[in-house]
């Protein structure tokens, strides 16, 4: 396994615990936020990640739920909690020594897209960029205009109706992009579908993730 620094970010009573890895000259920092029933660990994530990091962007893989919290599925789809949790998690990277000068970006999988959409909305001078994995954005729907980060929707479900992604997009007045990556199990499980969601991620943040622009004001909404 690669070197990392394992971190623990107070967000009120609670300790969101995260796998930070850096590298140096980084082009900006992006935070992993996974979906319910897999950990920061799980292989679509550091798969990922690892691809985020050889194209020399920092990463965070976090966990916004404890162990015990997972056992109870009203704690994973609250996304407005675990929303709170991660804007904390933005608040330590704007203080931590190896990521404070870094634009922040965000990928969220599963109910984890939701919940990126909500901090972003909840914190948007912290956010630069975002991408979604399939899930359900919508769960920021309500918010969603308040999104400053131009913002990639990954699908893997054309034509489906309701089509979340599309719900989302036409609310927010950042610019969004969807584009429709195939999956037989609708979770990315096959090696072609999830390299092609990691490739998607790696050219969205190399547009949109430029180092410096962590100085630079989000748009106005």
């Amino acid at each position: 396994m690669r070197p990392f620094r394992n971190v623990h970010v107070l967000a009120g009573g609670f300790a969101v615990e995260g796998d930070l890895h850096t590298t140096r000259n980084a082009r900006g920092v992006v935070v992993l936020v996974h979906g319910s029933g897999v950990t920061r660990r799980e292989r679509r994530n550091d798969s990922v990640a690892r691809r985020l990091e050889s194209a020399g962007f920092a990463t965070l893989l976090v966990d916004l739920l404890d162990e015990y919290e997972t056992r109870d599925r009203h704690n994973v789809f609250d996304v407005e909690m675990q929303a709170e949790r991660l804007v904390e998690v933005l608040r330590w990277l704007g203080t931590e020594r190896r990521t404070r000068a870094l634009p922040v970006g965000l990928l969220g999988s599963g109910i984890g897209a939701g919940i990126v959409l909500r901090a972003a909305a909840t914190a948007p001078a912290r956010v630069h960029a975002i991408v979604c994995r399939g899930g359900r954005p919508d769960a920021a729907l309500p918010c969603a205009w308040q999104v400053r980060a131009p913002t990639l929707f990954i699908d893997d479900n054309a034509g489906a109706v309701p089509d979340w992604c599309a719900s989302v997009q036409r609310a927010m007045r950042a610019p969004a992009t969807i584009v429709r990556v195939a999956s037989r199990s609708h979770l990315y499980r096959e090696p072609d579908a999830i390299n092609a969601v990691a490739a998607h991620a790696e050219r969205w943040f190399s547009t949109h993730l430029a180092r410096g622009e962590a100085s630079q004001p989000a748009r106005a909404a």
